[in-house]
């Protein structure tokens, strides 16, 4: 058996535990912390002047939408708080300059706003009375 001072087994002891205490007290005041909404403006915008489009078929929104912001804005959590009975009525290619003004213009008619957060996530809920942008 080997004998250790006692010092060393206390500079051991605080060590462990502020290290503890350290990633315990990071975490806490991590997970208060709000993650703000992510700028579409922000984004590059795609380098060929071509429209982009997305094509459509007739069924539920939800699950086509959920499809878009995956491909092609990489949000891999979707916080759906709308009607999951929202149906797209018909096959249809939907063209727009760029990813976010295609995304603004399915969500338009059904009065959608999307939060897009830098997590990889997303928020659908319905706008805001007033009218609201993206």
């Amino acid at each position: 058996m080997v004998n250790q001072p006692v010092r060393a087994q206390v500079h051991l002891f605080a060590t462990a535990g502020s290290l503890i205490l350290g990633c315990l007290w990071s975490a806490a005041v991590t997970a208060q912390t709000i993650c703000p909404p992510f700028n579409l403006s922000a984004m590059a915008l795609p380098m060929a002047r071509e429209d982009v489009s997305l094509q459509l078929t007739e069924g539920l929104l939800q699950p086509q939408l959920e499809a878009l912001l995956n491909r092609h804005f990489q949000v891999d959590v979707v916080d759906w708080q709308a009607s999951p009975h929202h149906r797209w009525p018909a096959d249809f290619r939907l063209q727009a300059p760029t990813w976010p003004e295609l995304l603004e213009r399915l969500l338009r008619p059904y009065r959608l706003a999307i939060t897009l957060y830098p997590n990889r996530m997303a928020k659908i809920a319905y706008q805001p009375s007033g009218g609201g942008t993206l």
